[in-house]
């Protein structure tokens, strides 16, 4: 939080301490540091842990969502007068889980042994990534709705056509499979690249090598939407663990070497694209319409978890979330403004 107060103190409309070149490429640089932090997301996770929760991490990846994005729709129409695909709209875009938040948040609790045998931590990883690729399909699905352009259905032989709504489970799964293809084929390269120590010469060149793997795997997902890049990056660090244990270690290295500086970059620039004009106007509806979607909405799709979670039921896994339910709180208030 203190990084982003540092961007708005900085930004244009009070210190004009950043140059407008920076901030003109300030998405891009968000990307790469978003890059780090997946990437050292799927390196931390466990595959054991993760076969032990089943479906679990499916339904963290949709359920709260899901819950956040309604109860946001419905406190929209209320307070905002929109409609209710309007107000749905804001929902999804509010509802994004952001890396930069959910990551380091659930590396910090695997690093405590909070929730750890139980395999809370890498569900919740694996469920966030999962999540943004549901929001993502259907905030193009509204978005089109909204405009009056909503992409024509695909007409199969025999006369039988789909509109979009019927194909949005076949993209769903498009996305997710070929994301975790590509993520597989992604760790394969970098195996074949870094196992030889001739390649580089420390961990940072071996994490700058497999960022920029990763920089090209989110390139290829802005490009050709068949696949979500961001899954894709998770996955690669997922599989390199799997493949190369001590690869993986010394690639875990490097990137909290570069994160050190992704973090400052990413949190300092989002302050800065904060418009302070807007925000007076903003700011009281905003913090309402947050907490009707994040402690109504989003705790209702948590508590229609599983009991099996944990060992404790649903009480032992609701304390697991004490450290990311406020930093998500936070990142709410930082992604409305």
């Amino acid at each position: 939080m203190g990084m982003v107060l540092v961007g708005i103190v900085l930004e244009p409309y009070m210190g004009n301490a950043i140059a407008p070149e920076v901030l003109a490429a300030a998405d891009s640089l968000r990307v790469i540091a978003v890059i780090v932090i997946l990437m050292k997301a799927g390196l931390g996770l466990d595959r054991e842990k993760l076969a032990q929760q089943g479906t679990v991490a499916l339904r963290l990846g949709f359920l709260p969502a899901a819950g956040e994005a309604t109860a946001i729709a419905i406190a929209s129409m209320w307070l905002l007068q929109f409609d209710f695909a309007t107000g749905l709209l804001l929902g999804y875009i509010i509802s994004a889980e952001s890396p930069a938040v959910i990551v380091p948040g659930m590396l910090r609790l695997k690093s405590l042994g909070w929730g750890v045998k139980k395999g809370i931590p890498d569900a919740i990883l694996t469920g966030s990534a999962l999540s943004d690729v549901l929001l993502l399909l259907v905030f193009s699905l509204l978005l089109a709705f909204l405009s009056q352009s909503a992409a024509a259905g695909i007409s199969l032989p025999g006369g039988l056509t789909l509109s979009p709504v019927q194909l949005l489970p076949f993209q769903i799964i498009l996305q997710i499979g070929l994301g975790v293809l590509l993520g597989w084929l992604a760790a394969r390269l970098l195996v074949s690249l870094l196992a030889k120590p001739n390649w580089t010469q420390n961990a940072v060149q071996d994490a700058l090598v497999a960022a920029s793997v990763a920089l090209l795997l989110v390139v290829l997902a802005e490009d050709f939407p068949v696949f979500s890049g961001y899954l894709a990056v998770m996955a690669a660090g997922f599989f390199l663990i799997e493949m190369d244990a001590p690869l993986a270690r010394r690639l875990r290295g490097g990137f909290d070497s570069l994160w050190v500086i992704a973090e400052i970059i990413l949190f300092v620039l989002l302050g800065a694209s904060i418009q302070l004009n807007v925000l007076c106007n903003t700011l009281l509806i905003g913090l309402v319409v947050l907490a009707m979607g994040t402690l109504i909405g989003r705790s209702l799709g948590w508590y229609h978890q599983p009991w099996e979670v944990t060992g404790h039921g649903k009480s032992g896994y609701f304390c697991s979330l004490g450290i990311p339910l406020g930093q998500l709180c936070r990142q709410r208030s930082v992604l409305f403004l």
